[in-house]
């Protein structure tokens, strides 16, 4: 992909400081997402991944930086504003974050009473049905989230982030947990959202496979910072230890 434009920016990073007391967690770090591609942050445990993440959707306020989110400064909105944007930024959490209590169909309805409240139930059953085809999983409506296996409530989530047609997906380490094969199906329907909708998205991840197969463009974050980005070749065949130790 060739982006060399402002307007293709859809989340624009700069000089990002996190710390949590004397843990410096982010130290001016940087990061650009162009309109339609996956940038996945590849980083060891705790590196500050799902910090970086959080930060983005303002779910963790940061001391210094900047971070616009199609266009508007995250730091500079007010809640109804912030809430208008993240209607257009799905967020796959790494734990699922289903409701135990609710069905599946219960479980994508949530977001449409929130942000979509205006809408007839002939809409609000299609878009359900439209989310549980495009995870393949349209027979689990009305199933309960402790009845499916960890591959499928990986689904069910990106089903209810896909159900209010996002611009952008960040998923936090969306394998986690899961066997190589259902890791790979997981992978390949992210490829599969990403083609369909033309949604930008950020992978968190320490799962190589699935960056392998996901990422246009990879971004290490090491020591808080912005180490080195690149391709997947790029990255693996590089002569710096610290970058390669991920791809070994």
């Amino acid at each position: 992909m060739d982006f060399n434009t402002e307007k293709d920016v859809v989340i624009k990073v700069r000089n990002l400081y996190k710390s949590f007391g004397n843990n410096k967690v982010l130290i001016d770090f940087n990061l650009d997402l162009f309109s339609g591609e996956c940038v996945a942050v590849l980083g060891k445990s705790g590196s500050g991944k799902s910090v970086l993440i959080k930060c983005i959707i303002g779910l963790i306020k940061y001391e210094r930086g900047e971070i616009k989110v199609l266009g508007n400064e995250i730091s500079e909105l007010e809640t109804d504003e912030l809430d208008k944007i993240r209607a257009q930024v799905g967020f796959l959490f790494q734990s699922n974050a289903l409701y135990d209590s609710m069905t599946v169909k219960e479980n994508l309805l949530f977001p449409l009473r929130r942000h979509k409240r205006n809408l007839s139930n002939i809409e609000v059953n299609s878009l359900v049905e439209e989310a549980l085809d495009n995870v393949k999983l349209p027979h689990t409506a009305n199933m309960m989230p402790s009845e499916l296996s960890g591959g499928m409530k990986k689904r069910i989530a990106l089903a209810r982030t896909l159900i209010l047609k996002p611009k952008i997906i960040l998923y936090d380490e969306p394998t986690t947990g899961l066997d190589p094969i259902t890791s790979r199906e997981i992978s390949n329907l992210m490829i599969e959202i990403q083609e369909k909708y033309k949604t930008s998205s950020v992978l968190i991840s320490h799962d190589i496979n699935c960056v392998k197969i996901v990422a246009d463009r990879i971004v290490m974050l090491i020591d808080g910072t912005n180490y080195k980005q690149g391709l997947y070749d790029e990255l693996k065949n590089s002569n710096d230890i610290k970058v390669t130790h991920f791809f070994n």
